[in-house]
Formats: C-alpha cells, structure tokens, sequence
C-alpha cells in the first residue's frame, strides 16, 4: 500500500474520530455562522444578541448565540512547488511565525500541494509534528501549482467534519494546470462552513519585477490575488498580502486573535436545499446615548445549500 493511500485512511479514520467526539446536538436545518466585530482596526467582544440583526436573502431571522467550539479544527494547506522556488522563503516564515504563534490544545493538519494535494500531517495537538514534518519535505519535485485544485479538495474533505473549521492558505494564488474551474472552487467555498484566512506570498517580489512583466503574466498576478481574497471574503475570513517576511508575527498574531473574538450564532434557514446561492446580512450594533452605533462584521456572504 502506498503512503499516500495510507494517509487518505488515515484521514478517513481522524473524521470519524472527530465528528464522534466534537458531534453536538442541532436541529434540522440550523446552522452556525461564525463572525468577527471590528471597529476600526480593534475588535469588538462582549456583544449580545439585542446587539445583531439577521437577514437570509433580506428576510429576518431568528436566532441564538452560542459558545464557539473549542478546540478548533486549523488546516494549512501550503504551496509547494518548483515554480513557487522564488518566494519559498516567504512561505517558510508563514508557516512557521503561525505555528509559533498558535496556541496550544487545537487540532492542527498540514497538507502541502504542487501537482496534488499531499497530507503530511493528520489532525494532531502536538504543534511540533508540523513544523518537524515540514521541515523534512526536501526540495519540492513537481513544477505545476494546481491551486484550483487543492483549495477544492482541501474544502471537500473539511465539509466531513463537524465544529469550528479553519483553512490557512499559504501560497500566491496563481494556479497552472488545475481541473477545477474557479466557479467550483467559489461554490464549494459556498457550500462549506469553513473560514478561510489567507497568507499570500511573493508580494514584495511581485513588486520587484512587475514593471518587467508582460500583459499576461500581470493579468495572471491580479487573478491570483482576487482569488485568494474571494475565499476569504465568501467564508468571512480575511487576506493579507505582507511586503516582507517579517510581517508574518503580526499577521499570524491577528488572525488568532480573531478567531479566539469569534462569535458563534445558530439560526434556522428558511430555504431549502436548491443549490442556489442564499446572501445573508448581518448587522451589529449598540445603542449609545440613544443613539445607534454600528460596527463592521466581517461573516460569511451567505450559502450555497446542496
């Protein structure tokens, strides 16, 4: 049996074990939304539920919030590629300012992709495991970036798990021979109750060498980027493009701060499973001097139901 087969049971047998433990009772047809308040660059916590409105295609809903679950489920899917050997650097000080910086007690996985997806680490809470197994990888052997594909597949297997469900991108975004079109990966990302934060790599080489660069190959940079920040902007995540390899702490540093200022917020859809995009709005709010002051919530846009 090859060892990639036996790192696809082995991740067959972790969803099992996961959604038996992390399971909690819902009824038919709730969901859990997971959002961030902000105000300016501060985050906002202690808000209760007088303080949110909720819209599913421009109608009210109830709802309820709950306690986010813990631990979370945190995957990094790193691009590992010849053709990404320029900024490999970049994406070294990603991961590993991230790791540093997570805290301990969640589930963390690493899988890597160029040609495919590679699952170098099932769900595990010891933080060393990734950074040894990355560290072990060698030199990447492929030179294609199947991004398309990865980011899909990646979702595909993370819509199996129940609980709090996180996906740190580490890569550029450019994409070379994937299968996958990007209206399927922008429906999956829909359909999958993850939030997707995005730490993109080679900006400040990019800028380096853009006024080289040809039409095509700027057009290509610009989708890229637009991509990355449509899967951060659909699960409610957020994108950063940092200029230098030192910006990674910071970065790391905020996105775990948002995720530990995560609200949690069960409501009962009204729509039924047609496959169709359903937008949702959601308003936050607190009533100052009589006066209402609203905040910005960074949430998902909505669902696409199957």
């Amino acid at each position: 049996m090859s060892r990639a087969r036996r790192r696809q049971i082995r991740w067959a047998l972790t969803v099992a074990l996961l959604g038996a433990a992390l399971s909690w009772p819902q009824t038919l047809g709730e969901r859990s939304l997971y959002f961030t308040v902000e105000e300016g660059d501060k985050l906002i916590g202690g808000l209760g539920e007088q303080n949110f409105r909720l819209y599913e295609d421009g109608l009210p809903v109830r709802f309820r919030l709950a306690e986010p679950e813990s631990p979370i489920l945190v995957t990094l899917l790193v691009e590992y590629s010849q053709a990404s050997g320029l900024y490999l650097s970049d994406m070294d000080a990603a991961l590993r300012q991230f790791m540093e910086a997570a805290p301990e007690g969640h589930w963390y996985s690493l899988a890597t992709f160029s040609q495919e997806l590679q699952i170098h680490v099932d769900f595990t809470k010891q933080k060393g495991e990734i950074l040894s197994a990355y560290s072990g990888l060698g030199q990447p052997f492929w030179g294609e970036v199947n991004t398309y594909d990865a980011v899909f597949e990646a979702l595909d297997k993370l819509a199996l798990l129940p609980g709090r469900k996180v996906l740190v991108f580490i890569g550029s975004g450019l994409t070379t021979l994937s299968s996958r079109s990007l209206t399927e990966v922008q429906q999956k990302m829909e359909a999958t109750n993850a939030t997707v934060f995005v730490l993109g790599a080679g900006t400040l080489l990019r800028g380096q060498y853009e006024p080289y660069l040809g039409a095509a190959a700027r057009l290509d940079l610009v989708q890229a980027e637009a991509f990355l920040n449509m899967l951060a902007k659909k699960s409610g995540g957020q994108a950063f493009f940092p200029r230098f390899p030192a910006a990674y702490r910071n970065l790391a540093q905020g996105v775990l701060a948002m995720l530990q200022l995560q609200y949690r917020m069960l409501y009962q859809s009204a729509v039924r499973p047609d496959r169709k995009f359903h937008r949702l709005r959601l308003e936050a709010f607190q009533i100052v001097n009589d006066r209402r002051k609203d905040y910005t919530v960074r949430v998902r846009e909505g669902w696409r139901w199957y």
